[in-house]
Order: structure tokens, then C-alpha cells, then sequence
């Protein structure tokens, strides 16, 4: 993660979830090295790697560091940073799972090519949510209960304590840091209101104030200072300063809360569990970097709060040019109220036991239930109750399992299980349809997996209002883990996601059934994995179980097989699908799946005539 002090704080969740899952994993972690105090001591990271200006600068050491990554034989990267430096290293690097965001110049890199999301599910922020989905395709879940974190040790808590005696500050007041200047003009609020803002928190509290700005910035900082009423100037302390980043850390966090300008000083004080009134430059997006916001430890204001007006129709990057004068329509007086509230709040609270993970808020979505009808897959379902942990409700209707399966769901307390004996599939489907407690359905198999990128897309249309109410997905279709890129799979595509009460399943199919609709239909974008057989004799004798349920249905039909069903049928199958739909292009696989779907309509055939013959 190449970038500022807040992204590489907020990065670094990653690595110990990472560890967390995977206590063997060996974990580095490549930051910009100016931003390296704040992942120091981070006992989740085994090693720092820092990028310097020197590489920027220079080709030949750009290309010796290149070098030496690729010589650390990495297995699996994660591109935070996603951008022509990262993209060239991650290429370099020579893993064999390179993991970014998905941007259409750089998707050749990556082996996963995760698309962000747009909307939260927490109050966490979309900045952390975004960083969480880098891991999905690892099978590390999103944890809103891990948070960036600093890490200070107990002599840089006593160097502070001994600083701000040194200036005869009284500890038994509450001590408010300020971030009066931001990291650029344009995400520095104007000085003069700052100064107005620095009296509104003299007036309400009788604390200790401290400046939070670095030595080239003093002039600006005096600038503010000196704009102050005097009663303020008193309760300032402007040169009480850390000498480099890991003491202004130590600082903090001997401060009540923090209030000013968005940016690395309040990112390090939410690592270190303090509250924050966050003040937005116009240009930056609030629902990104507004991580915690619960209006009680949290609280930040943007000049779109006030003046929407100002922003109808404007690009991100007119925002950016235009902040400054943007800047100056955004009045003190108009976030007065919500600071003064703000630090009422926080004056009833008691901050020494506070945790941030009081204030995480998980948001309103539309519900969705996922429905899995099971026999005798004790190899498959525990993936599949992890791969679909984000639904809200999981029933599984199993058909009275011989292996471990049952035993497997139990230790799922979270899993609602059915046991109900097999008849035919549509029986079963619609069983499992009418125990589901949500109007949205996602119906699974066990070998089927969803991909980061669906799941996303899942949660995405079904917040969505309109006339849909069912979805079908395209599948990927594997034989042995390995992908089928044709024969006859190449178009194959489910109903999977729908309201339950527009669907059912025509009772009259016994196999392949099919999903009567009342109503409009579309289709996702994204696939779902299809792990269907391991074994060759497994997915025979799938065809098989196939062929004697479709034969039953064929049955009730009078349908009498002739020369033309036992031999011209199969044959055209195995043509169509190793032929025309270019299953020769697959090697053995394709052959292989081509001659078992012929194997599947001779049999259904063979299983006709027994039963005509009982």
C-alpha cells in the first residue's frame, strides 16, 4: 500500500486477519517508508519492506528493488494501492495469486480482479470495506471487529506524559488535539474559520488544546493562533509538538478526542481509540473516509451536508479543482451546533473504557436466505457454509445423508437443517423454498461456489428497487477442479436468485427442474463456480440418477422409445456438444463430458424401456 499515513494505517487490518486465519502464513508488508511509524511494532507484519523516493527517482533502483522482490518467491499478492508502481510490482513479483481492484488496464496482471463496492453494509466506511473485500477470494471474510490499530509502547507513553508536564499542562483537564491544517491547501480548511472553530471548543470546555501541524506548516499554524480570541489563546498550548511521527503518536494518545481537518492525524487517532469530529475537504467523499461515524464518538460534517446544491452535476475531478472556493461556503456557524453537541455527548461519557468497536453499526440491507438441498456431501459443505456467509440465513434440507454431512451442518449453529426424504428435485426445492423467512432466495448447490465479484453483485440488486424478481447466473462448469472452457458449458446459466413468492418449481419435472416465474426476469453479470464431479465414476453415475428420474418423467408422458432414441439421439448429443459447441477445444475433458451427456440420453432411454417392461 503506497500511499498516505491513513491508507496504510487502514491497510494493515489486512495483515492481521491474514494471520489470524493463518498463524503459519509468513506476512510482508511493502509501504511507503515515510509512512513506516505507523505500522511499526505491529506484531501482525513479520517484515516492513519500504518504498523510498529513490526508486521514484531512479530507473536502475527501481529495477534492483523489482529484483529483490521477485526473489522473495512470493505465493500470493495483494494489491491495496492499485496503480502503475503496485501494478509493475505485483507483475514482477512472479506469484502465482495476485489479488487488486478491477480496473480494464491492469486486469491482465491479477489472477483476481476484485470490483469495489458502492454502497457500505457497516458504518465502518467504505475504505475499510473495500480493503476487507481483498481477502474474499482467500476465504477471509469480512471481520468488522478487527480495526486499525497502533501500537505504542509504554516508554513513548511516559516520554509524552513527561512532554506535556514539561509544559505545565494539567493532566486532570481534558486535552483535545486539533488537526488545524490538512496535508494539502485543498484539504485544509480555511485558517480564519479554523480559528473560529478552535473558539467554539474554548468556549464550551475548560481543557487543554494542542496544535497538531509539522515545522514547515508553523506559519499557517500561527496564522490560526493568533486569529483566536485571547480567552482561547490560554487554553492553547502551540508548542507542545512530538519531534517525528511516532511521538506525535504518543501524543494522541494521551489526548480525550481530536477534532479538524480529515487526514493521516485523525486516521491515527481512531487507531488508537479516540473520538473524532471529522471536518471534510468538498472534494473528498465523506461515505468513504467516514469510518466509525455513530454521531456519538464519531462525527464528521462535509459542506454537502449543507449546501447539496453546490455539488448537483459535478464531476470529482471539477470538486477537486474547485475545492478551495468551495471551502470558503463552508461557514463555522454552520457545523457550530453538531461540534458543540458533539463534545456534550463525549462530556457524559467515560472515554478511558471507550473501544471503538462500540461505535461500529451494521446498516439496513434487503435480507436474502440461501437454500441448499444436500445428500452425502461431507467433502463439500463446510466450504460452502463459509462461501456463503454472507447471507442472513442458511437452510439446508438433507435427504438423510449416510457420510458425515449432518454431523458437519450441526457444528454450524447459525444453519438451519431439515431432514426430509428424496422424492424428485422440484419436490425438494420447493420443501426448502417454503422454510425460507426472506422474500429473497439464493438457492446453492454444494459443489457451486460464489466468487467475491458475485457475492457483491448480490448484495447489489437486491438493495436495489425495481421490477425484477428472479435472476439467472451463467456457471462455470469444472471436471476434476479443472475448468470446462466449452462443450455444451460454455452458455450454461441457473435461476438462482428470486422472491420466493413470484417462484416455484413445476412439480411434473423430476430432474433439471424448471422455476415457474410471475414476472420479469434478468441476468447477473458475474458466474457462479460449478465444482460439479471429482471422480469420472462420480459424474457417471450423476448421469445415471439423471437418466432413471427423467425417464420417470418421459413415463407419465407415454413417451414409447424407438431406434431413433437409443441411437440417433446420443449421437447427435455427443456431436453437438464435441463438435459444434467446440468441445475437442477442451482435450480428453472435452471428450469426456461430450460422451457422458450421449451416455445420459442413451440411458434415460435404456430406464424407459424397464419401466414400460414392469
Amino acid at each position: 500500500q503506497q500511499k498516505m499515513i491513513g491508507d496504510v494505517l487502514t491497510c494493515s487490518i489486512l495483515c492481521e486477519l491474514i494471520k489470524k486465519k493463518h498463524p503459519d502464513y509468513t506476512v510482508h508488508y511493502l509501504v511507503n517508508s515515510n509512512t513506516k511509524p505507523v505500522v511499526e511494532n505491529n506484531p501482525f507484519v513479520d517484515k516492513l519492506i519500504l518504498f523510498t523516493p529513490s526508486y521514484r527517482e531512479k530507473k536502475s533502483e527501481l529495477f534492483e528493488f523489482l529484483l529483490s522482490v521477485r526473489k522473495e518467491n512470493y505465493d500470493i499478492v495483494i494489491d491495496a494501492y492499485s496503480k502503475l508502481e503496485s501494478n509493475l510490482i505485483t507483475l514482477f513479483s512472479g506469484a502465482n495469486i495476485k489479488i487488486s481492484y478491477s480496473k480494464h488496464y491492469s486486469k491482465f496482471i491479477y489472477t483476481d480482479s476484485i470490483i469495489q463496492k458502492v454502497r457500505p453494509s457497516t458504518n465502518v466506511g467504505l475504505a475499510i470495506e473495500r480493503r476487507l473485500q481483498l481477502l474474499e477470494t482467500l476465504n477471509i471474510h469480512s471481520d468488522f471487529s478487527t480495526f486499525p490499530k497502533l501500537y505504542v509502547t509504554e516508554e513513548e507513553n511516559l516520554r509524552a506524559i513527561d512532554l506535556l508536564k514539561s509544559h505545565k499542562i494539567n493532566l486532570s483537564k481534558k486535552t483535545i488535539m486539533i488537526s488545524i491544517i490538512g496535508s494539502s491547501e485543498n484539504k485544509t480548511y480555511p485558517l480564519s474559520y479554523m480559528s473560529t472553530i478552535v473558539d467554539y471548543i474554548a468556549e464550551q470546555e475548560d481543557c487543554n488544546i494542542l496544535f497538531n501541524y509539522i515545522p514547515n506548516q508553523i506559519k499557517e499554524a500561527k496564522t490560526i493562533y493568533n486569529n483566536c480570541l485571547a480567552n482561547t489563546k490560554k487554553k492553547i498550548y502551540f508548542d507542545v509538538l512530538g519531534k517525528n511521527l511516532r511521538e506525535f503518536i504518543s501524543l494522541v494518545n494521551q489526548c480525550d478526542y481530536i477534532i479538524g481537518n480529515d487526514g493521516g492525524a485523525i486516521n491515527m487517532a481512531k487507531a488508537l481509540n479516540k473520538p473524532s469530529f471529522i471536518i471534510f475537504s468538498p472534494w473528498i467523499e465523506k461515505n468513504i473516509w467516514a469510518t466509525f461515524e455513530d454521531s456519538i464518538y464519531h462525527k464528521s460534517v462535509h459542506l454537502k451536508d449543507y449546501k447539496p446544491d453546490l455539488f448537483l452535476n459535478k464531476s470529482d475531478s471539477t470538486l477537486k479543482k474547485n475545492s478551495i472556493k468551495l471551502y470558503q461556503h463552508f461557514k463555522p456557524s454552520f457545523m457550530k451546533s453538531s461540534l458543540i453537541n458533539f463534545m456534550q455527548k463525549l462530556d457524559e461519557k467515560d472515554l478511558s473504557t471507550y473501544s471503538i468497536k462500540e461505535s461500529v453499526i451494521k446498516k439496513t440491507h434487503t435480507p436474502i436466505s440461501a437454500l441448499v438441498i444436500t445428500y452425502n456431501e461431507e467433502l463439500n459443505i463446510e466450504a460452502l457454509i463459509e462461501n456463503i456467509n454472507f447471507v442472513d440465513e442458511i437452510i439446508i434440507v438433507d435427504s438423510f445423508s449416510k457420510d458425515k454431512t449432518v454431523s458437519i451442518i450441526k457444528k454450524n449453529n447459525h444453519v438451519k437443517l431439515f431432514s426430509r426424504k428424496f422424492t424428485n428435485f422440484s419436490e425438494q426445492r420447493n420443501f426448502a423454498l417454503s422454510k425460507a423467512a426472506n422474500d429473497w432466495v439464493l438457492f446453492i448447490d454444494a459443489d457451486e461456489r460464489i466468487t467475491p465479484n458475485l457475492k457483491q453483485e448480490i448484495i447489489n440488486i437486491t438493495n436495489i428497487k425495481n421490477n425484477i424478481v428472479a435472476y439467472d447466473i451463467y456457471r462455470q462448469f469444472y471436471y476434476k477442479k479443472k475448468l470446462v472452457r466449452f462443450s455444451g458449458w460454455q452458455t450454461d446459466k441457473v435461476f438462482r436468485l428470486y422472491k420466493k413468492d413470484y417462484v416455484y418449481y413445476k412439480k411434473e419435472l423430476l430432474v433439471h427442474e424448471l422455476l415457474k416465474i410471475n414476472g420479469e426476469t434478468d441476468t447477473l453479470k458475474y458466474k457462479l463456480l460449478h465444482y460439479s464431479f471429482e471422480t469420472y465414476e462420480e459424474y457417471k453415475g450423476k448421469m445415471t440418477q439423471y437418466a432413471e428420474l427423467r425417464a420417470k418423467e418421459l413415463f407419465v408422458k407415454k413417451l414409447k422409445p424407438t431406434l431413433y432414441h437409443y441411437y440417433i439421439k446420443p449421437l447427435y448429443r455427443f456431436i453437438n456438444h464435441f463438435f459444434i459447441r467446440l468441445g475437442f477445444l477442451d482435450g480428453k475433458k472435452g471428450f469426456i463430458v461430450s460422451y457422458l451427456g450421449a451416455y445420459y440420453v442413451y440411458k434415460r432411454y435404456i430406464e424407459l424401456e424397464k419401466l414400460y417392461k414392469r
